[in-house]
């Protein structure tokens, strides 16, 4: 009796909520393609018009995507306090859906994920902190940005403990470098020396998982800390692994960090392999699944360079990749991969079962056509039903270049181009001060 309940449950809320997949997902790509086009030509404040003039198509399901892509556009546009705001309105939110309600998680098991709020992906929700810190630094606010580096070294810990350790996506070496600039030029030399040094460490899996190294003149940064806090030791070791020294010529240095937002992030796409699961009674069920994948959209690392122009000299610099947000995203969805197909198998066994059960009630009546027809019907409410979630942040860049560049305190014009002076980017003229640290941020998501 209970099972039967169960099986009847099952269908009917898989035929009540077809008619939601089909018209929320009707128009969001072509949404989506005009925010695109409109970020790829710096239109910011058209893209923004647009999203706000299509906010149904987020659904009140997905209001943390919503704020996500604002926040993010705003981040694009240099409006630090805007991004900010609707990033701090969406952060207590993905918090509080981190903890979901024993309901809404058995509704989703009966249909799919697509019925519950989306609370982001992990490396999705440590992005959220690591843009707000690029917020406040932009704005020249240390501390708060050093705040925001710390609740990603939080997040990071707690997925790790969600999933036992085994997961890859454990430190971020980008937020961590970006944390000792902060420390360095707010004169805390030995946080910055640690930071720089975890850092270091950090993309050393960086490296092997996503194909990141360590930029080249992270070395330099933990020498030139070491050296200002007298860790003989420590300067000798990172000197031999390529680290040049630092000298006393250089002690009135500014330093500018220069951010190149590379490239259209990964999109999901839906896959369905297929299953083979015995019942109670050990008769095998063969069936397809709905699992996300991610699909890159930008191909090989894009190459640029900055120029500094002043009265001193004029020097040429290449970005380095800082961050590969489509390698980090691909990684963390394959950590999560089993307990996903775990969850899409039992779910296509059930709604299996229950559309079985229901078939074999109907043919107790004689009339034919109405079997066959309604057979059909139940075979397509149970198939377009077992959908993968394929929402996510589709307005983030595939990756971060940084560079570095250590300069006396005066006035520079910095011209970012790519594909070495093909394409110039942005210019920006900086006023770079004795021991503090300035960024330059451009966008070519594209």
């Amino acid at each position: 009796m209970f099972r039967s309940s169960i099986y009847r449950i099952t269908l009917r809320c898989s035929i009540a909520a077809l008619s939601f997949f089909v018209v929320s997902c009707s128009g969001a790509g072509e949404f989506y393609r005009k925010v695109e086009t409109n970020i790829a030509a710096g239109n910011y404040s058209t893209a923004l018009s647009e999203i706000r003039e299509n906010r149904q198509w987020y659904g009140d399901k997905s209001s943390v995507l919503f704020n996500l892509d604002m926040g993010l556009l705003f981040h694009y546009g240099g409006e630090y306090d805007s991004s900010i705001n609707y990033f701090f309105t969406t952060d207590p939110e993905i918090n509080d859906l981190y903890t979901k309600s024993i309901s809404q998680q058995a509704l989703s098991f009966l249909i799919n994920d697509n019925i519950l709020p989306y609370e982001g992906e992990d490396f999705e929700k440590v992005l959220v902190n690591v843009f707000l810190a690029l917020d406040y630094a932009g704005k020249g606010m240390t501390d708060d940005a050093l705040v925001e580096a710390r609740k990603v070294d939080l997040k990071l810990r707690e997925y790790a403990r969600k999933y036992e350790a085994k997961n890859t996506y454990k430190e971020d070496a980008f937020i961590r470098y970006i944390a000792g600039v902060l420390y360095e030029s707010g004169g805390e030399i030995n946080d910055a020396f640690i930071s720089y040094r975890k850092a270091f460490e950090a993309y050393d899996v960086y490296s092997k998982e996503y194909n990141t190294p360590s930029p080249t003149f992270l070395l330099d940064d933990i020498v030139r800390t070491a050296t200002l806090m007298h860790f003989t030791e420590e300067v000798e070791k990172y000197k031999s692994l390529g680290g040049k020294p630092y000298v006393k010529a250089a002690q009135n240095n500014g330093s500018v960090i220069v951010l190149v937002y590379s490239g259209n992030g990964p999109i999901k796409v839906e896959q369905r392999p297929t299953v083979s699961i015995p019942d109670s009674s050990g008769t095998i069920h063969t069936f397809q699944v709905a699992l996300p994948k991610f699909l890159p959209r930008s191909q090989g690392v894009k190459r640029y360079d900055v120029r500094t122009i002043s009265e001193h000299d004029t020097t040429l610099v290449e970005l380095e990749q800082g961050e590969n947000i489509t390698a980090i995203a691909g990684k963390a969805l394959d950590d999560r991969l089993a307990l996903i197909y775990l969850k899409s198998g039992g779910r296509a066994l059930l709604k299996f079962l229950a559309s079985e059960k229901m078939k074999k009630e109907m043919s107790k009546d004689k009339n034919k056509t109405k079997n066959i027809l309604g057979s059909l019907a139940i075979d397509l409410v149970v198939g377009a039903t077992e959908q993968a979630d394929l929402r996510m942040w589709r307005t983030l860049p595939a990756e971060i270049q940084i560079a570095r560049l250590n300069l006396q305190p005066g006035e520079y014009t910095f011209q970012i181009c790519d594909d070495y002076g093909g394409r110039t980017l942005k210019i920006e003229t900086v006023q770079v001060r004795s021991g503090k640290a300035s960024f330059v941020i451009v966008n070519d998501v594209r």
